[in-house]
C-alpha cells in the first residue's frame, strides 16, 4: 500500500441523519461520515437493554474522530499521562496527527499494539503489586474501545456490582450492604487469587462474543491482551490476566465477573425461602396479655397493668432468629473483593463457599483465596473495604406517629450492623503526626519548604481524604475527635518551625473564633479569600459519596459534550504565534503548581489556570528548547497580530490541519 499523502483543504460540513456530519476534503473525492458520539454512544446503551440484540460493525465506530475527541479529553486532565509508556513518550504533543494515524493503522489492519511497562508499587501489606504503564497511544485507543464497550455492557451489569463503573463507589457497596443485609447471621468473606493476572483470554474473548459479532474488534481486544510487558528492558509474553494499570482493563474485570453476578442472581432465587419469620411463642402469649389489658384499661380507665406489660414486650423477642423456613442470601462485589450475607445456618454458609469455589473454579478458571476466603459470624467483625462489620448488640426502642396519627412505639436494633473505623488503620494513620500514646503532635521536616497556606492544603487534603472515606463509619467523631487533636498539634508545630515561633502565638494568630483557625489571602482587586483549617468534627461530612437515584429515562451523564480542551482542539490555532498552518501539538505539565512563571509561556497557563496549551510544532519544539521567543507571541487587544508562518495565510484563516480522512 502506498504512503498516505496530507493534503491541505477546508471542509464542509452538513447533516446526514440524525447525528452525523459530513466533512469533505478539498482534493479528494471521498467523504467522511462522523456521527456525533453522544447519539451513537446513547444508541448502543438502548439498544445494549434488549438482550437479544447482538452488536456488529463496531470496529467501524474507531474511525469516527469525534469519538477519539471525546476520549482525549476524558483522559487529558489526569496526571499519570505525564508518565512515559515503552516508547518513552508522554501525553505532551499529542494531537490530530496521532489520532489520524491511528486511525490510517486500524483501517490498514497494521496496528500493532506495544507491550506495557511493568512497574512496582507497595501494597497495603508491603507486598509489590504489578503495575503495567501503557504508551499514550494505547492509552487513547483503549478509551475509544473503553467508551464503547461501556455503552454496551453498563446497561445490563448487577445491582451487587460497585467497582471501577459511573456512579459507584466503595461507599455505595458499604450502604447496600447497611440497608439491605439486615438480620444477616454468617458472613462469606472472599478474596479471588490474583484475579488480574489470572484471568483467562479466551474465557473472556468467549463472554464477548455472546454479545459482539464483529471479529475485528474482538481480535483488537485480544492484541490488547496479548501485548506482552517489559521488565528490566526484557519482553514478556502474556498468556493470562489484564495488565493493571490499562484504561481498558476494569471494564474487562467487570465484563467478566458479570458472570458471576449473574449466576449469584440465580443462586439468591433459588436459595431464598420464606416471606417472613415465625413469631415466637413468647411474644405471641403477651401480645396476647397485652391486647386483653387494653381491653380493660379501656374500660376501667386503670392503664396500669397495660403499661408494665407493654415495656415486658418491647423487651421480648418477637421474631424467631433460627426459622428453619426462613432464609436469605446477599451479595455484593467490588471489583474481585466480594462479600456474601446468609440468613440462615452455618451449613448454609459453608455450602455457599463450596460452590463458589466450584463455580469459579469450573466456568471462570479462578481460584479463591485460602487465607481471605473465611465464614464469620456476624457478632465478630469481618473486614470489607477497609470498613469493619459487625452486628449491633445494642437495642433501640423508637415512637413513630402513623397517618391516621396513632403514635406506635416499637424496638429495633437487635440485628442491624455497624460499620466501625478499623483501630490498625487509624492508628496507622495518626503516627503520620505525632504520638498516638500521649496524643502528642510532632512537626515535620517534610514540609517547611512550602509555603503556609500550602501546608494548610495539604494538611487538609490528608485528613479529608482519610476521614471523607470513614464517613459511613458509626464510631467516625469519637475516633476523629481524636485524629483531629493530633494533626492539629502537628500543623502548628510545623508553622511554628517555619515561623521560628511559638505553638502558643501560631495558633492565636490564626484563631477566628472556637475551634476555629483561619488563613487569609488577599489580592489586588478581589475579594480577601479564608481558608480554615479542618481541626473540628463538625466540619465533616457525613453522608458518603455516591448516587444511588434510579434512571427514568437512559442516564446519558458520561456521553458529555465537547470540553474545553476539545474546542480548542477543533479551532486549530497556536495558542502563541496564532497560525493555523501545519501540525497542531498540545503541550502539558503535570500540574499547575510545577510552573515557577519565569518565563512568558508559563505565565500564561497559570494566568489561564490551564495545564495545556495548544502550539503549532514549530513552537513546541522551541519551548522544550527553552528558545520560545516573546516576540513571536500573538498580540490581542488590538496591539499587532503576527503573520502566518509556511504559507503566508492570514489570522483567521480556515485552512484545516495537514491530514488526510479517507
Amino acid at each position: 500500500m502506498g504512503e498516505e499523502r496530507p493534503i491541505h483543504g477546508t471542509p464542509e460540513s452538513g447533516v446526514q441523519g440524525e447525528g452525523a456530519q459530513v466533512f469533505q476534503w478539498q482534493g479528494t473525492r471521498e467523504e467522511h461520515t462522523v456521527q456525533e458520539p453522544n447519539t451513537l454512544l446513547a444508541i448502543l446503551r438502548v439498544m445494549a437493554k434488549k438482550p437479544a440484540v447482538t452488536f456488529d460493525k463496531l470496529f467501524q465506530k474507531l474511525y469516527n474522530i469525534e469519538l477519539w475527541l471525546l476520549a482525549y479529553e476524558s483522559i487529558a486532565p489526569k496526571p499519570g499521562n505525564m508518565t512515559a509508556g515503552i516508547d518513552g513518550k508522554t501525553i505532551d504533543g499529542a494531537g490530530f496527527k496521532l489520532i489520524t494515524d491511528l486511525i490510517a493503522d486500524l483501517k490498514a489492519s497494521r496496528y500493532t499494539p506495544r507491550p506495557v511497562r511493568r512497574t512496582y508499587i507497595p501494597k497495603a501489606n508491603g507486598t509489590p503489586r504489578p503495575l503495567g504503564i501503557p504508551s499514550f497511544q494505547e492509552k487513547l485507543l483503549q478509551t475509544v474501545v473503553k467508551l464503547i464497550l461501556e455503552a454496551i455492557y453498563e446497561p445490563t451489569f448487577s445491582e451487587m456490582s460497585h467497582g471501577f463503573r459511573p456512579q459507584r463507589s466503595c461507599h455505595t457497596a458499604l450502604e447496600q450492604i447497611k440497608n439491605e443485609m439486615y438480620g444477616v447471621r454468617w458472613w462469606v468473606e472472599g478474596d479471588i487469587k490474583g484475579f488480574f493476572d489470572n484471568v483467562s483470554h479466551d474465557t473472556l474473548i468467549t463472554i464477548l462474543s455472546k454479545r459482539i459479532t464483529d471479529k475485528r474488534f474482538l481480535h483488537l481486544i485480544g492484541q490488547f491482551l496479548k501485548a506482552g510487558y517489559v521488565e528490566d528492558w526484557r519482553y514478556h509474553q502474556t498468556y493470562s490476566g489484564v495488565p493493571q494499570g490499562g484504561n481498558l482493563s476494569p471494564l474487562l474485570s467487570n465484563i467478566y465477573l458479570n458472570e458471576l453476578d449473574q449466576t449469584m442472581a440465580k443462586k439468591i432465587a433459588e436459595f431464598n425461602q420464606g416471606a417472613d419469620r415465625k413469631r415466637t411463642k413468647e411474644y405471641q402469649q403477651i401480645s396476647a396479655k397485652v391486647a386483653r389489658a387494653k381491653k380493660k384499661a379501656r374500660k376501667t380507665g386503670d392503664w396500669t397493668r397495660y403499661k408494665a406489660l407493654r415495656k415486658d414486650m418491647l423487651k421480648t423477642q418477637a421474631k424467631d432468629p433460627q426459622d428453619p423456613d426462613y432464609r436469605r442470601l446477599h451479595f455484593v462485589r467490588y471489583a474481585d473483593d466480594w462479600l456474601a450475607g446468609v440468613i440462615g445456618s452455618k451449613a448454609d454458609a459453608v455450602d455457599l463457599k463450596k460452590w463458589l469455589e466450584t463455580y469459579l473454579k469450573e466456568e471462570l478458571q479462578l481460584e479463591l483465596s485460602a487465607e481471605k476466603t473465611l465464614i464469620t459470624n456476624s457478632k465478630r467483625r469481618v473486614r470489607f473495604l477497609g470498613y469493619d462489620i459487625k452486628r449491633w448488640a445494642g437495642e433501640r426502642i423508637y415512637r413513630f406517629r402513623t397517618k391516621k396519627g396513632q403514635v406506635i412505639t416499637k424496638r429495633t436494633g437487635t440485628y442491624q450492623l455497624r460499620f466501625l473505623m478499623p483501630r490498625n488503620k487509624t492508628m496507622a494513620f495518626a503516627k503520620q503526626y505525632g504520638d498516638t500514646r500521649n496524643w502528642h503532635g510532632k512537626h515535620r521536616n517534610s514540609l517547611l519548604r512550602l509555603s503556609e497556606l500550602e501546608i494548610l492544603m495539604m494538611y487538609n487534603a490528608e485528613i479529608r481524604g482519610f476521614l471523607g472515606y470513614y464517613a459511613l463509619a458509626d464510631n467516625l467523631v469519637e475516633v476523629a475527635d481524636k485524629v483531629l487533636w493530633l494533626t492539629t498539634s502537628s500543623f502548628f508545630r510545623t508553622l511554628a518551625g517555619k515561623r521560628q515561633s511559638s505553638v502558643k502565638k501560631v495558633a492565636k494568630s490564626l484563631k477566628r473564633g472556637a475551634g476555629r483557625y483561619v488563613m487569609t489571602l488577599q489580592r489586588e482587586g478581589k475579594p480577601t479569600k479564608e481558608y480554615e483549617l479542618v481541626s473540628s468534627t463538625r466540619q465533616l461530612k457525613r453522608e458518603g459519596s455516591r448516587s444511588r437515584q434510579i434512571d427514568l429515562q437512559p442516564n446519558t451523564w458520561m456521553y458529555r459534550n465537547r470540553t474545553e480542551l476539545g474546542k480548542r482542539l477543533l479551532a486549530h490555532q497556536c495558542e502563541w504565534c496564532g497560525t493555523r498552518l501545519g501540525q497542531i501539538e498540545v503541550h502539558h505539565v503535570r500540574k499547575l503548581g510545577n510552573l515557577k512563571g519565569k518565563v512568558s509561556w508559563e505565565r500564561q497557563m497559570i494566568q489561564r489556570h490551564r495545564k495545556t496549551m495548544i502550539l503549532c510544532a514549530e513552537c513546541h519544539d522551541e519551548l522544550h528548547a527553552g528558545t520560545l521567543s516573546e516576540k513571536k507571541k500573538r498580540r490581542e487587544n488590538g496591539r499587532a497580530v503576527y503573520p502566518e508562518r509556511g504559507m503566508g495565510g492570514s489570522e483567521g484563516s480556515s485552512v484545516r490541519p495537514d491530514v488526510a480522512i479517507h
